[in-house]
């Protein structure tokens, strides 16, 4: 199948060059698309991107990006070395030996190599098998650098951590992931050998250890989390830094050419707290 190079989001291109139409060398041919970009190929009958949700899960990565980015080595979008699978959303690899505590739960996700997907809807059973493929495939790595390096006795692999919005019952159930511990809720794991675990956002409790994975929920969960982090003293490390992404993606909803309830009611609670914090 032809492949070419287009934007990703209102997907024009110029077939006849196999070039993407608005690329800063072609400006002058083609209308520029508001959020476009470049260097995406996608296959011609592929379905245009649902924008909504890259504009959500574009803030989540970026979040996390801003978060551990001055503890270690952070890529997202990161391509695997076996095509044509799908790149890891995030790739975390720390440099120092403990994160700071005011990540809370974050920094205990964190803690080692983990390759960090997440969702803004509820997880499916296919995304969560999506993921497994790519920790797999990144473990595979691991382990040829350790044949040629002859050296594959204590191997830390890397662990995969799925942070959906919610994850069903059923999902669970049927990947066998079970509550990491009696006294925690909203974190499940998988057999050990899958080096596996999944975080149901919406059944995170509500306190300062959970506030940065909360604040990549959705609805109810994300506006509470969004109220606290507004209520941050000033001078906290994280709290400014942390809004300036929110106030971003404002913009990006605000430009959304359609718009449910979900995304009206976040949008007045960002606009209210950007008066505030101005």
């Amino acid at each position: 199948m032809k492949r070419t190079k287009s934007c990703r989001i209102c997907r024009y291109y110029e077939p006849d060059e196999n070039f993407c139409a608005v690329a800063p060398n072609y400006i002058g041919k083609a209308h520029l698309c508001a959020d476009f970009e470049l260097g995406i190929e996608l296959d011609e009958e592929e379905e245009p991107i649902d924008l909504k949700t890259f504009t959500y899960e574009q803030f989540s990565k970026a979040f996390l990006e801003k978060l551990l980015s001055p503890y270690g080595k952070v890529e997202t979008e990161r391509t695997l070395t076996i095509p044509p699978s799908p790149d890891i959303d995030l790739w975390f690899a720390p440099r120092v030996s403990e994160l700071p505590q005011d990540l809370g739960l974050l920094a205990r996700l964190a803690k080692t190599r983990a390759l960090l997907e997440p969702y803004h809807h509820p997880v499916t059973p296919d995304e969560i098998s999506a993921s497994l493929i790519k920790l797999l495939e990144v473990q595979g790595e691991f382990h040829r650098a350790a044949d040629r390096e002859k050296d594959s006795v204590g191997l830390d692999l890397p662990r995969l951590w799925i942070l959906g919005s919610s994850i069903s019952e059923e999902t669970l159930e049927g990947f066998g992931a079970e509550a990491s511990t009696k006294e925690e809720t909203g974190i499940y794991v998988m057999a050990p050998a899958f080096k596996t675990g999944l975080v149901a956002i919406d059944e995170l409790p509500n306190s300062k250890e959970t506030l940065w994975l909360r604040l990549l929920g959705r609805g109810k969960v994300r506006h509470q989390a969004i109220l606290e982090l507004v209520a941050l003293p000033a001078h906290h490390s994280l709290r400014s830094v942390s809004l300036e992404l929110f106030y971003n993606l404002l913009s990006s909803l605000e430009a959304l050419p359609e718009k449910d309830d979900e995304d009206c009611l976040l949008i007045e609670l960002l606009r209210s707290c950007q008066v505030e914090d101005s």
